[in-house]
Formats: C-alpha cells, sequence, structure tokens
C-alpha cells in the first residue's frame, strides 16, 4: 500500500476548479480594493483507480482536504489570488500545495445589446508549502511545480447568464530528485525515470448570478502527453505519471448580505488515464472585505 496510498491526494490535488466557488482563474474580477477570502473543507471518496490503456483498479480512498482561497482587485481590470491546502490522509497529515495567481482582462464589451464579451488571460505558479517526504506511506501531495498560463473567455447575457471556455497549458517546472529516483532503483533496478510532463486543460462552464445567489456547472477535461503510468504492486515515482481525465461538477452560493455567504460544491471523475473516479464533496464560507 506504500505507493496506493500516495496516489489519491498527489492526483486529485493537480486538478479539482470545484475546491473553490469559482476557482482561481475563473471569467470574474473582485473590483479594485475588494478582497474575498474562502476558506473551505472537502469529503473525497472513491473505490476505483483508471490506469493507462483502460485497465481499472479496486483502490478505495477516503479522506479529507481543508482549503483556503484569496482573491484582491488590485485594479478593476487585475486580481491576485492565492490559495493553500491543508490535507487529512488515514496515515498523515499536513500542509500540502499551494499557488499564487493573477488575472487581467484587456476586453470586456457591449456585443450588440446580446450581453458582454470578456477576455481575460490567467497565469501563476503552484507549488509545494511543505518539504514532505513524497514516497511515504499516505504521503501529502506530489511536490509538483505547475506554472498555468490561462485564456478565458466569457459572455454574459443581460439576464445575467453566462457562459465560459477556458483553454490552458500547465508547465511541469519540478524534476525528480536523485533521492528518490535512487530509492526506487533501490528496490527495482530496472528501474528507468521518466520525467513530470506538461499538460493541457480546457473547462466549460455555464452559471447564474444573482443578488443573493450564484450558481453554475462545469465539464473539464485534462490530458497529458507522455509520462509513466501506474503498475499495481511495482515500485514507481507518481510523481511523473501522466494524467489525463474528464470531469463534472457543480457550485451552489448563497449570500444574505451580498458580502458574506456559503457554498456548496462538488466533482466526480468520469474516468481517464492514472487517475481516481474521484467523487468530491465541498462546503464552505465566502468573506468580503
Amino acid at each position: 500500500m506504500r505507493f496506493k496510498q500516495f496516489l489519491w491526494f498527489s492526483l486529485l490535488l493537480l486538478r479539482s476548479p470545484a475546491v473553490y466557488p469559482q476557482g482561481p482563474l475563473d471569467g470574474y474580477l473582485k473590483g479594485k480594493g475588494v478582497l474575498d477570502f474562502a476558506p473551505s473543507f472537502s469529503f473525497n471518496s472513491a473505490n476505483r483507480f483508471d490506469g493507462a490503456a483502460g485497465q481499472h483498479f479496486s483502490i478505495p480512498y477516503r479522506g479529507s482536504l481543508l482549503s483556503l482561497f484569496a482573491a484582491y482587485g488590485l485594479s478593476e481590470r487585475l486580481d491576485l489570488v492565492a490559495t493553500s491546502a491543508y490535507v487529512f490522509t488515514e496515515g498523515n497529515s499536513g500542509l500540502q500545495d499551494g499557488g499564487v495567481y493573477a488575472k487581467y482582462r484587456p476586453l470586456y464589451k457591449d456585443v450588440a445589446g446580446a450581453g458582454k464579451l470578456g477576455l481575460l488571460l490567467g497565469w501563476g505558479l503552484s507549488f509545494p508549502l511543505a518539504d514532505y517526504e513524497p514516497l511515504a506511506t499516505a504521503a501529502l501531495g506530489q511536490k509538483a511545480v505547475v506554472a498555468p498560463v490561462r485564456i478565458i473567455a466569457q459572455w454574459e447575457t443581460p439576464s445575467g447568464l453566462f457562459a465560459n471556455i477556458t483553454g490552458g497549458y500547465n508547465w511541469r517546472l519540478d524534476r525528480l530528485s536523485s533521492k528518490d529516483i535512487a530509492a526506487i532503483v533501490a528496490i527495482r533496478p530496472d528501474y528507468q525515470p521518466v520525467q513530470p510532463r506538461d499538460f493541457f486543460t480546457a473547462l466549460f462552464k455555464i452559471g447564474f448570478p444573482a443578488a443573493h445567489y450564484y450558481a453554475d456547472a462545469w465539464l473539464e477535461w485534462q490530458q497529458t502527453r507522455g509520462g509513466a503510468d501506474f503498475t499495481p504492486d511495482v515500485a514507481d515515482l507518481p510523481q511523473a505519471y501522466g494524467v489525463s481525465y474528464t470531469q463534472v461538477g457543480g457550485t451552489i452560493y448563497y449570500s444574505e448580505s451580498g458580502k458574506n455567504g456559503f457554498f456548496l460544491s462538488g466533482g466526480y471523475i468520469l474516468g481517464g488515464r492514472n487517475t481516481g473516479r474521484i467523487l468530491r464533496l465541498t462546503v464552505g464560507l465566502v468573506f468580503r472585505l
């Protein structure tokens, strides 16, 4: 179970727009001087893991995740965003990965009375918040360092209904350490290390914001070309796995005052490569300052 226990959170936390009510790189800006702070808690479970070439493995998992999200409007066109996560697993708990991001909107215009079209550019960096051991039983994550770039197009109708299409490329800046490679070679002398690979992402979202509530539904796709693949009971470094998947989810948010509120969100992995069929349910609060 040494490596199987590790897979779940290390792969889960590479993705997940549903952990926050809108995700770190969405189609809205806060406005100059506005700060949103959102703590949330997620319950995660799965009974099946999808490997490469259509293989399926029965690997049950239960775990939880405490997340913190903050977004600040530096100007009317630019937001800064920060995230962090604390993982609870059966055998270990602690800080996992965090990130810093920026969103800039170069275009926001009326479209012949049919609504507004906004174009945003997003970029950032996610990285480990602690020097955890990525090979330990129930490890806290992959120690992945990812630099995402996003192009976000959002159409907002006069009624408020919106549709969002987001495309992105994600550079994996981390590399396997010689120490970790040596640990695998000691168990598996024929081991040939494969470095982490970049990946593509795409997201389609529809939603409706109102005075006291917000709701959306989304479909997310990730594709990684190359990378290593999971094999049961074979020592390996999940940091190098090539992860691809299709995920669906949604969010409901309510605020009585228009400033502070709470949200419920969820997501489910429909299938893919080197990914679990993870069901995630999240509850959180939003404070606007």
